[in-house]
């Protein structure tokens, strides 16, 4: 299940992902209205597992704490990540690159993809990529902030195109012009930076400063009342004929 709320201007997704054989459940970058997001892990009968974090930015992190003392569960970061952004939740684990998470009867792989961050990560659930602001359909996430690097987002989008099947269905933490749920295929067409083979183009394209300067207001200061504030929606499958275009 997706969930999208936040600043109207720019909402995160945060991701819920279900064995309904087991009701065992994992939660993705889990922010703004944690008791919406426990709310409907109980209406579904499940029974949360753990807590998965791709990196340390507020607004996809300021909902964790809150969520595991609703639901006491594991939170899963990469060790970079919660060192640089001092991440200190309860229940905190370290989640090593290429480490499998068994959270119950989900089985989630760990794949350090950093750039946006310091310390990002990307996370595999069977044909499912969360991968935050690593990626999107039209490009990869801001390196301008404190923690990006543009030569490490380099490395990771290297690595994901070489990992990562057509067929795998790709979450990003936002959303620009096209949703959730695009297959990494449907990414490899669209995606300009998944063909950028050069390292000094990649790094140029991406650091161009002044695209990036006017999206400083992209990063939301998670302790205060958001203006505009978008209450959180729910959408049950990411794949919808919208985005599959």
């Amino acid at each position: 299940m997706i969930g999208s709320a936040g600043p109207a201007h720019f909402p995160n997704y945060q991701y819920v992902v279900g064995d309904v054989s087991s009701g065992h459940a994992v939660v993705v970058d889990p922010a703004w209205d944690s008791g919406g997001i426990a709310r409907r892990i109980e209406r579904e009968g499940w029974s949360l597992q753990a807590i998965v974090l791709t990196h340390g930015h507020s607004d996809h992190v300021n909902g964790v704490a809150e969520l595991a003392r609703l639901m006491p569960a594991p939170v899963y970061v990469s060790a970079d990540e919660a060192a640089y952004y001092d991440v200190d939740v309860p229940g905190l684990t370290h989640c090593g690159d290429g480490a499998t998470v068994h959270a119950g009867s989900i089985a989630v792989r760990a794949m350090h993809t950093p750039g946006h961050t310091v310390g990002s990560c990307s996370f595999l659930v069977g044909d499912h990529l969360f991968v935050g602001d690593t990626l999107f359909p039209e490009g990869v996430g801001f390196t301008h902030f404190e923690g990006g690097c543009a030569s490490d987002l380099y490395d990771s989008v290297r690595r994901l195109g070489r990992e990562i099947a057509d067929e795998t269905l790709v979450y990003s933490g936002h959303r620009y012009q096209h949703g959730p749920g695009l297959t990494f295929g449907e990414l490899r067409r669209r995606n300009i930076y998944l063909h950028l083979s050069s390292r000094k183009d990649f790094v140029e394209f991406a650091d161009r400063r002044t695209v990036a300067a006017s999206h400083d207001r992209l990063l939301p200061d998670a302790s205060a009342t958001p203006t505009g504030y978008a209450a959180l929606t729910w959408s049950d499958d990411g794949a919808t004929p919208a985005t599959r275009k």
